[in-house]
């Protein structure tokens, strides 16, 4: 595997790490909704299928930022956290159609298999091509296709799709669902320009992290007063991971900022010798 020069690799590898476990907070987010029981049995509360759904969007988002990063470890550490999530995933969708689960939870696993085997076809593609620029830039399209469909379905067309045999959505309530959905993008659009390899792109990713992380705090300091302290509280600690990806994007651009204005010194020098 060639890899582009970045100075800034490991530093942009560990803030895409940030974001994609700020993500997976998401777990125990949804074990700790109230009146939520999990079990072991054919019911919507099976453990293994709420936590896997709660953790889909930390596993596309790892794929993205891998594939923006294209680093050796990154892309095999996404590789098989990814196939693994995508192998629950498989056995969800084999014992649901076994015991006839409701065709919109079939169809939602559905989904969520073609949202992994984008991310995994994205981030082979990022590891196995040749050339190092294509192999970047195909393998994060592909990612991205995957996230923008997972962030589609689940905040948009899943819960419309709920709602519609009791006569649709509320009034206003579309638009709750939008603003979801621009922040999820905005997540994914934080991580692959924290991951990308230029010092602009992660500078502006770091900003799109900050402004998910403070969103998060505030979210968790009204969800305190309104749900209960514990939620709230690991909301915030939500919150308070993604902003600690910002300062290693910052530090990410800095240094590869740094390399190339050595570079081009350096060339500089020789072109006049």
């Amino acid at each position: 595997m060639h890899t582009l020069p970045d100075a800034g690799r490991r530093p942009a590898a560990l803030s895409v790490l940030v974001l994609a476990i700020a993500l997976w907070m998401s777990v125990p987010l949804r074990l700790l909704i109230p009146g939520s029981e999990l079990d072991f049995g054919f019911t919507l509360d099976n453990a293994i299928f709420v936590i896997e759904n709660a953790a889909m969007a930390g596993t596309v988002v790892l794929a993205v930022g891998s594939a923006a990063v294209r680093g050796r470890r990154v892309l095999t550490g996404a590789v098989v956290v990814v196939g693994v999530h995508l192998l629950f995933q498989l056995g969800t969708a084999a014992v649901q159609l076994m015991k006839g689960a409701p065709p919109e939870l079939i169809l939602g696993t559905l989904a969520g298999i073609l949202v992994l085997l984008l991310a995994l076809a994205g981030v082979l593609l990022a590891r196995l091509m040749r050339d190092p620029t294509t192999a970047r830039r195909a393998g994060l399209v592909v990612a991205l296709v995957g996230a923008v469909i997972h962030t589609l379905w689940t905040n948009v067309l899943l819960p419309l799709v709920a709602v519609l045999p009791y006569g649709g959505p509320a009034p206003g309530w579309i638009w709750s669902l939008l603003l979801t959905m621009a922040l999820s993008l905005l997540v994914v659009a934080a991580v692959a320009l924290c991951g990308w390899a230029a010092p602009t792109t992660r500078r502006i990713g770091a900003l799109l992290a900050a402004v998910v992380g403070i969103l998060g705090i505030v979210a968790g300091s009204r969800a305190i007063a309104a749900i209960g302290g514990v939620y709230g509280a690991v909301q915030i600690v939500q919150g308070l991971i993604t902003l600690a990806a910002v300062p290693l994007a910052v530090v990410a651009g800095r240094r590869l900022a740094a390399a190339r204005r050595t570079g081009a010194g350096s060339g500089s020098l020789t072109a006049r010798s």
